[in-house]
């Protein structure tokens, strides 16, 4: 799942901005080129353990597994490498299951709210490693509060060119030559797999997730 799901499934169990924080931590650390930093804030580190959790869960997921072998066998049929429509199909599907998110209750209040943590009171709990990174975050932060509500995942131009970004920096993954234009083409259908996808994944994390 990518952050802003994490967010989504925070607020189910906690309204604190350091709790749905933490659930994005790890991914938006890899946005700024770190491993999950070590972090001062009990409320914080809880979130981190839900973002594992919930990862474990989503990952095993029928529906999810279905989806993402549905998606790269077309990709493949159409010419894009094993490895790269592997990529697109699970990255891909993860952006595009944040558009389709957008719409659930309190999704978009919470996820404002943990991102003005990050640049407030939580300023300073989260140990990055060096200055650059710690400069890298806060630019991070602030440049996504700014954006505001995430409607960019349903904009389905920069939702690919966030894909092969993603996977240019893995030789196995990276989109070759003429395979971006494909996955452009693809990318209406990935974006209806994962609006129709979302209800089931939502319910069995619910399920998994919740006490």
């Amino acid at each position: 799942m990518n952050f802003f799901a994490h967010a989504l499934v925070a607020s189910w169990r906690s309204s604190s901005p350091a709790y749905g924080l933490g659930a994005m931590l790890p991914d938006l650390a890899g946005m700024v080129g770190s491993r999950t930093p070590p972090v001062d804030h009990r409320e914080v580190a809880a979130g981190i353990d839900l973002h594992h959790a919930t990862d474990r869960a989503f990952h095993r997921l029928p529906v999810f597994v279905a989806a993402m072998t549905d998606i790269q066998r077309r990709l493949m049929a159409l010419g894009v490498g094993r490895g790269a429509a592997a990529g697109a199909a699970h990255v891909g599907f993860e952006l595009c299951l944040d558009g389709a998110l957008l719409d659930e209750p309190h999704a978009i209040p919470h996820y404002l709210a943990a991102l003005e943590s990050a640049r407030s009171d939580l300023r300073t709990a989260i140990a990055w490693p060096d200055d650059d990174i710690a400069a890298r975050w806060h630019a991070l932060v602030d440049r996504l509060a700014a954006w505001g509500p995430p409607e960019r995942y349903r904009d389905l131009d920069l939702v690919a060119t966030r894909i092969e970004r993603t996977l240019a920096g893995r030789p196995r993954l990276a989109l070759a030559a003429g395979e971006s234009e494909l996955l452009r083409g693809e990318m209406a259908d990935i974006a209806s797999c994962a609006t129709a996808a979302a209800p089931g994944i939502l319910l069995a994390l619910r399920a998994e997730l919740l006490p």
